[in-house]
């Protein structure tokens, strides 16, 4: 009977159930939750950490819980920036930094409980609101015990018996009452809030009941005398009929009982009652009834229960008990319902009347807006009266524009033949060195160098009013300004306007420009005149193009890329010998071919950096590692930036790509024709000498100047410009048979025999130049201006064009 009585219950389906799930939490113990904060870091919590391994039982799973608070603001180069100024990606790439870095600090933090043999992981929560997203987490994942931060280190003090921080005083009051919940600072427990153990059965109330309920329950049963007295036959006995009256009672009662599991709302409405519980009421009845039924023998059926029976009826009370909580908790539900929804009333109250005031405000504003409106059209007729009289004045200011316009072109007139006039006399009666510092003190202010000064209506007539579609792309301004063709007193020039924000001073601009306009050599650019007003500089227009965009089409021939060098380097030995300045600038943007397919240049860029302020970008590609470590220019700046123009002259590739190549193939790494531009026709001995050559001059040069390196670098280029593949002498002139103009000696008028580079940059025949500064003169044939330096570089590569070009009409 015992064992029937047995398999009857375990049937039961509540019952079952909650036997599985008391198993389940015997098997799984509920982890311990350890909120590390928002600004925690690695040192502030491994003290905290070492008290939760101290003192959390090594059985116990640990999670480490972050709460994220998503930025409204990403700090961008300095500036704080609103989230929602920011592209997606970059508001996702900052939060996913933001979560590399904390999942770091959890992971060292993790390592430390590996270390103790602990099993711990991480979960990392995005909340606007970390008590908020504190509490939900204990909600959300049934936490029942949890370590968090009383305060931040720096509050702790001895005397601390409570939570100190607004989150933790926060979490301490709304967190599920079923939670235990440490609280510790630096390291210390400073105080607990114990589960509520009502609210643990309220929680979980498939559960069994407490042991203490449990042991109440049966003290209660064995102490009714009924039950002792007159419940069921504890005789062990062998007879059938005894078997068979022992087992009708047990059967009704487990018959009762599942009856009593199908109707659990009778049994709720019990407990709500305040009555007995249902299964205590079924025993009652069934004890009634077997003491009215005698048993067989005629002995009486009562007797003593047995211990299997006091059992299921434990397990029956304590079945009642729980579905008396059930109930009680469906009733705190159901209270909890109604005060949201009393609140949820409140809002909608409260939403009515925010809209009865919105709807107020928008018929004050809808009023105000019409009253503005008039307001509008009264000044639009006013502003329409206002227009009409500006027409009137515009088409005044029109007619006198137009007389303005003749009296400039009169006056341009007039200036240029005043020049024509100046030009003649000093042609006829040479100036002394005194008058012309006077008039050079006139011109430019005291700066010590005379450059033509032009007005802004002058420059602005020049260029169409600065129209965008005669802007110039070459030139290299670098975003420091624009560069724009333009015709200026029967001369095309490129006019370059500098922004206000990067140029210097009027004063300093005026000094830089006076400088610049002193040196000139057939590879310089020629300044023409300035206007210090608009911080615009006017310079001859070469129309070739920049060797940049020659090299990008690859359309240069090999010869002709070796004049071009040649060309820059002779224009960079004139200025560290005879002006002693540094041009700090070199790269193809500023070397400007002169013609289609010419071989011969003009250096752009003379003195640029000097009209900016200090502190542009800088071409990495073509600067000194020296210059970018100290930042002082020197020759050698100009001779590294040529050694890379010559790479890319050799390779046709980039500069930091040439560079590579042309050392790999120095090192033996490459073959030379892999490395050559083979699309320019380079032989193989040229390139690879021309390109040795560029190494040269970008490698360290120890005990050799650059003046020496220059020189080295003419003589290799100019045998390559006036060379063929094989050796021969190249075709560089034209086969009209005439001489170029450059062949003519400026002073003697006639092709030159033995050409010498005097200061002012331009060359003469040796005999008539130093002639000139023989019989006393100190200043240029051609600007009248007082020469720097009175040496004379001899121009090999023009000496030798002449030569061939005697020996082809001769």
């Amino acid at each position: 009977m015992e064992e029937e009585l047995g398999e009857a219950i375990i049937l039961g389906p509540a019952a079952a159930l909650r036997l599985q799930d008391r198993d389940n939490d015997e098997q799984q113990p509920q982890p311990v939750y350890c909120a590390v904060g928002g600004t925690a870091g690695k040192e502030e919590w491994k003290a905290n950490l070492q008290w939760v391994l101290a003192n959390v039982p090594r059985s116990k799973r640990l999670v480490l819980a972050h709460l994220r608070r998503p930025p409204s603001r990403i700090n961008m180069m300095g500036a704080w920036v609103p989230v929602s100024q920011l592209a997606e990606e970059e508001v996702t790439a900052f939060r996913q930094l933001e979560e590399d870095k904390i999942g770091k600090v959890l992971d060292d933090l993790l390592d430390i409980c590996k270390s103790q043999k602990v099993n711990a992981s991480k979960i990392i929560v995005a909340s606007d609101d970390t008590a908020r997203g504190l509490v939900q987490l204990v909600d959300d994942h049934g936490v029942t015990e949890l370590v968090m931060g009383a305060a931040s280190d720096r509050a702790y003090t001895r005397k601390m018996r409570a939570p100190r921080s607004k989150k933790a005083l926060t979490v301490q009051r709304k967190a599920n009452p079923s939670c235990k919940i440490w609280f510790v600072c630096k390291g210390n427990l400073i105080c607990t809030r114990e589960a509520s153990e009502g609210a643990n059965r309220a929680e979980s109330s498939t559960a069994s009941t407490s042991p203490r309920s449990s042991t109440s329950d049966y003290s209660r049963s064995k102490s009714s005398p009924r039950l002792h007295s007159k419940t069921f036959s504890t005789q062990e006995s062998n007879d059938p009929a005894t078997a068979s009256v022992d087992e009708t009672p047990t059967s009704r009662w487990v018959d009762a009982m599942d009856h009593t599991m199908e109707g659990s709302a009778s049994v709720s409405e019990i407990v709500e009652s305040g009555e007995e519980p249902a299964a205590e009421q079924l025993l009652h009845a069934e004890v009634e009834e077997d003491q009215e039924a005698p048993s067989p023998d005629g002995s009486d059926a009562g007797g003593m229960m047995d211990d299997a029976l006091y059992e299921k009826l434990k397990d029956a009370l304590m079945e009642a008990d729980n579905l008396r909580h059930e109930a009680y908790e469906e009733t705190r539900r159901r209270q909890m319902a109604e005060r949201e929804l009393a609140e949820a009333s409140r809002m909608a109250d409260d939403a009515e009347s925010s809209y009865r005031r919105e709807a107020k405000h928008r018929k004050e504003m809808e009023e105000m807006l019409a009253r503005e409106r008039a307001a509008m059209e009264q000044d639009r007729r006013e502003i329409n009266d206002i227009l009409y009289k500006i027409r009137q004045v515009d088409d005044r200011s029109a007619e006198l524009e137009l007389q303005i316009s003749s009296s400039e072109r009169m006056m341009s007139d007039l200036e240029a033949r005043l020049s024509e006039s100046y030009s003649l006399l000093e042609t006829l009666q040479p100036t002394t060195a005194a008058a012309r510092e006077e008039t050079e003190g006139a011109h430019d202010g005291g700066q010590g160098a005379s450059f033509l000064r032009l007005g802004y209506s002058e420059l602005d007539e020049a260029t169409t009013h600065f129209d965008e579609s005669a802007r110039v792309d070459g030139g290299g301004d670098g975003g420091r300004g624009k560069v724009y063709r333009g015709e200026l007193r029967n001369m095309a020039v490129a006019v370059k306007v500098l922004r206000r924000d990067v140029a210097v001073d009027e004063a300093r601009f005026a000094r830089e420009v006076g400088r610049i306009s002193g040196v000139r050599h057939p590879n310089l650019v020629t300044l023409v005149g300035a206007c210090l007003e608009a911080r615009a500089v006017a310079y001859e227009l070469v129309p070739g193009g920049s060797l940049d965009d020659h090299l990008c089409r690859g359309a240069l021939p090999w010869r002709a890329r070796c004049g071009i060098a040649y060309g820059a380097c002779s224009a960079l030995a004139f200025l560290h010998s005879a002006s002693t300045a540094v041009h700090g600038d070199v790269r193809p943007a500023n070397i400007l071919v002169v013609g289609s397919l010419s071989s011969s240049c003009k250096l752009a860029g003379l003195g640029t950096r000097g009209l900016v302020r200090p502190g542009g970008a800088a071409a990495l590609a073509y600067a000194d590692p020296h210059y970018l470590a100290t930042g002082e220019l020197s020759p050698q700046c100009d001779v590294h930036a040529l050694g890379v123009v010559l790479l890319r002259l050799v390779t046709g590739m980039p500069a930091f790509l040439a560079r590579k190549a042309a050392r790999e193939a120095a090192r033996g790494g490459k073959a030379w024709h892999e490395v050559v531009d083979a699309g320019a026709g380079w032989p193989a001995e040229r390139g690879r000498e021309v390109a040795l050559l560029g190494l040269r001059c970008c490698g360290d040069n120890v005990g050799v100047s650059p003046h020496e390196v220059l020189e080295e670098a003419r003589g290799v280029l100019e045998a390559a410009s006036t060379a063929s593949g094989d050796g021969a002498p190249g075709r560089l002139l034209s086969d009209d048979g005439a001489a170029p103009s450059y062949f003519v000696c400026p002073i003697l008028k006639e092709v030159m025999r033995d050409p010498q580079i005097a200061g002012d940059g331009f060359t003469y025949e040796a005999e008539a130049i130093k002639e000139w500064l023989g019989s006393g003169h100190d200043t240029s044939p051609m600007t009248n201006l007082k020469l720097p330096t009175q040496k004379l570089l001899p121009n090999h590569a023009l000496r030798d064009a002449i030569h061939h070009w005697r020996a082809m009409h001769y």
